[in-house]
This record gives C-alpha cells, structure tokens and sequence, in this order.
C-alpha cells in the first residue's frame, strides 16, 4: 500500500455511495478529512469501478520491456559518439603545407574603454591545414578590404608557398574579378575554394581555431586597451606555432610539425 494514502478501498466505497445519494463535495471531504480534489479524483476513478489502493512500487523499472528501450537508447548514444569520434580521427588533412590555408572573421566584444558608438574591431584569422601553422590579425572591419590586407599579411607571415585559400562565400572573400580578396589572389596566383553555400561549418579549421583563440587568448583577461589586445594576440599566436601541443599533430606544435616535413622531404 502507498505510505500516503489517505483513503482505504471501503472508504472509497462509501464516499462513493454517499455522492449517488447527494451528498455534496465540500461535506464529504469535511467528512473524511481530504481535499476535494481527493474527492474528485476518487468518484472519477469510482465510476469506473477503481476502489483498491495503488501500489507505490514502480514495475515500470523492473520490467524487461523498460530495461530493453534503456539499453537502445544507450547504444544509440554510444553509436553516436563513436561515430563523432571515427569523423575526428578520420577527417581529411592536406599533404604538404600551404596546399590549402583556411580564413575566417569573427566581430570582436567591446573591451573597457570602448565608446558606445565606436565600432567594433574584427579578428581575422588564417590557419594552414596541413601544419596548422596559424597567423591571426585585428583589423577594423571585415571588408574586402580589410581581408586583402590580411591575405597579403598571411603571405608574408607563414612560412611557406601557399597554393589555395578557403574561405566560407562572404562577401569580403568572393566577388568579381576587381574585388580587392579576389585580386589578391589572382596576384599572388592563389586558387579559391569556398564551403558549401549555407554550410558554413565545412570550414570547420578556421572555425575552430577562432573558438580556440576567443578561448585562450581573450577569455578571463582584462584588456585595458586596443593596443594591448592585439599585442596580447600576436603573443599569443607566437606561442600557439612554436610551444602549444596539439592533439591532431601527434602532441606537436605546428613548428615542429614544419621541420618534421621539411626533415623527410629533404631525403629525397
């Protein structure tokens, strides 16, 4: 029997017999010390001949039907999990560096300081797919003018011939061929490849590693100034090519992933 019944099965009856002989609600609830919501819920279940106790042990734990739709759901989630882990471990990767650089933006939060009507800063970030070799700048816009600027920037920077640039279908990436991104690369005899139109997370490396810098590089510090963020940045960047580990690389960095490359290739 549940611990907090409040009425027995002969009680039920009664109540039951007494509302037939026009007993009113608020009498009978008076009478035998309930809400009247108990007694609504026991002449509704009366009517359908229901008196006896409901039992406060849950079977619907201990049936092989329930343990059977858990344990789907559970293989589900593995499988689910398994495959996100096989799409990490198998996804593509270039073979020389500089065979495809990624580029992407992100508008950058207001930092102390800042004037309400003064416009945001964008970072622009362009990352190697092979080496994973990382040049990252702030800028004032997101135009194509803006990103021209970082493409020359990056060619300076890295350390090794680029072959193609991708890029999600923005604006400040494609256009015509007097747009100043697309000159760039006709300039320096780049090829561009875009993602999939309104799929823009088959740019996922340069995505990722936005996420990665808002994370480790701004995230929980206090910028006093423009100035300092970007110093800050361009620290930071340092550090992420020739120090940090990276899971993807063997636990190399990206520099060391370079002289590994150059190492073998010079065998031959």
């Amino acid at each position: 029997m549940h611990s907090n019944t409040k009425l027995l099965p002969n009680q039920r009856k009664e109540i039951f017999r007494r509302w037939k002989q026009g007993d009113k609600i608020t009498h009978l609830a008076e009478r035998f010390l309930v809400s009247r919501e108990t007694i609504y819920r026991t002449i509704r279940k009366a009517k359908i001949g229901k008196f006896d106790n409901y039992s406060s042990v849950n079977y619907r734990y201990r049936t092989i039907y329930y343990g059977l739709r858990k344990l789907t759901k559970i293989e589900k989630i593995i499988a689910k999990k398994r495959a996100k882990r096989e799409r990490r471990l198998n996804r593509y990767e270039k073979d020389y560096p500089g065979e495809m650089v990624h580029f992407d933006t992100k508008k950058l939060p207001i930092i102390p300081g800042d004037g309400k009507l003064q416009p945001r800063e964008y970072l622009h970030v362009a990352i190697d797919d092979y080496s994973r070799w990382v040049f990252a700048d702030i800028l004032p816009d997101k135009t194509a003018y803006s990103s021209a600027i970082h493409l020359e920037e990056t060619v300076i920077v890295m350390p090794f011939t680029i072959t193609c640039v991708y890029s999600d279908n923005g604006s400040e990436y494609k256009g015509k061929a007097d747009h100043p991104f697309v000159q760039g690369c006709t300039k320096f005899g780049f090829k561009q490849s875009f993602t999939k139109v309104r799929h823009p997370q088959t740019n996922g490396k340069a995505e990722r590693m936005i996420k990665t810098l808002m994370l480790e590089w701004f995230k929980g510090r206090y910028f006093t100034s423009r100035d300092q963020r970007r110093k800050f940045l361009y620290a930071y960047v340092n550090w992420y090519n020739q120090v940090r580990s990276h899971q993807s690389l063997d636990n190399n960095s990206p520099l060391e992933r370079l002289e590994e490359y150059y190492a073998n290739f010079s065998q031959f």
